[in-house]
């Protein structure tokens, strides 16, 4: 058999590379873990959660992505609380930065009645909470561990700001949030 000309063997290897190239374009991205700390969701109470998925869907095109009938809180002690909520994580795609809503009576008081908190992701939790009350956090709740009835486990804290604003730091166990 006989050898092809020299620029056809170049013109078929530019021409694969080309292929190649354009080929791994489409390759699934590997995933790189999350920078923290990093703002991960801001919450608001709503009056119903159905209306209001729907709303926010319809409106923005954002994704449910995840909805929590129940919140198992475990704290310190090892004592776990099963606690029923209404919860739906609702994100743009291709983004990790989470609209989290909760159906409930709206409080008292405290920041707006639809505001609740802002959610902070964070590596080492017990850390980062060092840290907020070494810069002058204040009323900071316990360590807890949150178990979602969608799988995610996390700990999580409170703590509230200079002008009374509340965020919550959350360290991902297991599962996305």
């Amino acid at each position: 058999m006989r050898a092809l000309p020299r620029h056809f063997r170049l013109a078929a290897v530019a021409t694969f590379g080309t292929i190649a190239v354009a080929v791994s374009a489409f390759a699934p991205a590997k995933k790189a873990p999350p920078l923290s700390p990093r703002f991960n969701h801001v919450m608001m109470i709503v009056s119903n959660l159905d209306s209001s998925v729907a709303f926010y869907t319809a409106a923005f095109d954002l994704n449910v992505a995840q909805r929590i009938t129940e919140l198992r809180v475990t704290d310190e002690n090892g004592t776990a609380t099963p606690r029923p909520v209404k919860m739906a994580l609702l994100e743009f795609p291709g983004q990790e930065f989470v609209l989290e809503m909760a159906e409930r009576p709206a409080p008292a008081t405290g920041p707006s009645p639809n505001y609740q908190h802002l959610g902070v992701d964070v590596r080492d939790i017990a850390a980062a909470a060092e840290r907020i009350r070494k810069a002058g956090g204040r009323d900071l709740s316990p360590i807890h561990t949150v178990s979602t009835s969608g799988g995610t486990v996390a700990k999580n804290m409170f703590f509230v700001g200079p002008s009374g604003e509340r965020v919550e730091l959350m360290q991902i166990v297991s599962g996305e949030f």
